[in-house]
């Protein structure tokens, strides 16, 4: 089974909106509708005429540099036109139609927190020919290695991979675009500097984005969203989930359980250097099924919690927080945030 990671235009979008919206995403919602900040609209407006079109070629192009790096290190690759495989993800309907937005209450009765559900099934691909399946052109190829090769191949393509067992070192490793292998110089050519401002001594933003930071941070802390918490957490008690602390913790009740099936029951244990597609599916299906049990307890779950922060008002109070926090830091930044953006997106 070859691993592949990618990233094109899109995902450098993503990287850099992480920092902007976390606000808004982490904050959670009940069934009000999360709202948006200055500075989430600032980069809304910056991405919002992004041409998928555009950002295949430039993968593309990525791919085309990646093969002639390959080849320089002495193996075969073909470039991959993942365009091919792009699927697509609608929001659930309920029976009437409607859409279910994700983080409502009436999303939470279908799907619980679509952990152990699959609220959206599969993608849908549009292969060239009908009834074609996606392969990777390469898999056979490094399919065909030894472990010594392959471990070279994926050296090559992707640079050295640590081998952390620690989740905190995991979040803090910040590889150079150098230290990646055929990918990431293919992708510095391709995307200049703007995917790797991680080095605080060699990015002109570093001060202003740990004061956005920052500011995001302060918003768990602002007294009226501790008042809306504590409001939530007295109802969750009231409906047996005692002992809650922070808006995350009924749903992380849920993401525990579901890595303690993985972690004892690892799926991919017994397969071997030979195995298939088929025989990691099959794997992975077994898995699912374990995890599907407690589905039902996911899904009171999340109706708990979602009926909970509707009593409490969790979202609106968030939302006004949030928009509060933005706009001050926005009157405060506006040249440099716009400056920011620009050089983010050019």
């Amino acid at each position: 089974m070859t691993v592949t990671r990618i990233v094109g235009a899109s995902a450098a979008a993503a990287l850099v909106l992480v920092l902007a919206a976390c606000g808004g995403s982490d904050g959670g919602g009940g069934s009000a509708t999360p709202e948006a900040g200055p500075i989430d609209r600032l980069w809304e407006d910056a991405y919002g005429d992004w041409d998928e079109d555009e950002a295949n070629t430039q993968q593309m192009e990525i791919e085309e540099l990646v093969a002639e790096c390959m080849s320089k290190e002495g193996f075969e690759y073909t470039p991959v036109d993942y365009s091919s495989m792009s699927g697509t993800m609608v929001m659930p309907a309920d029976g009437d139609g409607t859409e279910l937005e994700y983080g409502t209450l009436e999303f939470a009765k279908k799907y619980g927190y679509g952990q152990t559900t699959n609220p959206w099934g599969d993608p849908v691909e549009e292969p060239v020919d009908e009834g074609e399946e996606w392969v990777d052109p390469n898999q056979e190829y490094v399919e065909s290695m030894t472990e010594t090769e392959m471990t070279a191949y994926q050296t090559a393509l992707y640079g050295v991979q640590p081998d952390f067992t620690e989740e905190e070192d995991w979040e803090n490793w910040n590889p150079t675009w150098e230290e990646q292998g055929c990918y990431g110089w293919a992708q510095h050519e391709v995307y200049g500097d703007q995917m790797w401002n991680s080095d605080d001594e060699g990015n002109e933003w570093a001060d202003l984005e740990a004061e956005m930071q920052t500011m995001y941070e302060s918003l768990e802390s602002d007294p009226r969203i501790t008042e809306a918490v504590s409001d939530w957490a007295s109802c969750m008690a009231d409906s047996g989930y005692s002992g809650l602390v922070t808006i995350y913790d009924a749903e992380n009740l849920i993401s525990e359980k579901v890595q303690a099936i993985w972690e004892d029951n690892d799926p991919y244990a017994g397969l071997g250097e030979d195995a298939t597609d088929e025989d990691y599916r099959a794997a992975e299906a077994a898995i699912q099924e374990r995890v599907s049990e407690i589905t039902p307890e996911e899904i009171e779950t999340a109706v708990a919690d979602y009926t909970c922060r509707d009593e409490a008002g969790y979202q609106e109070t968030y939302n006004e927080v949030n928009v509060d926090l933005q706009q001050q830091f926005y009157d405060a930044h506006k040249a440099d945030l716009e400056a920011y953006v620009a050089a983010m997106t050019s």
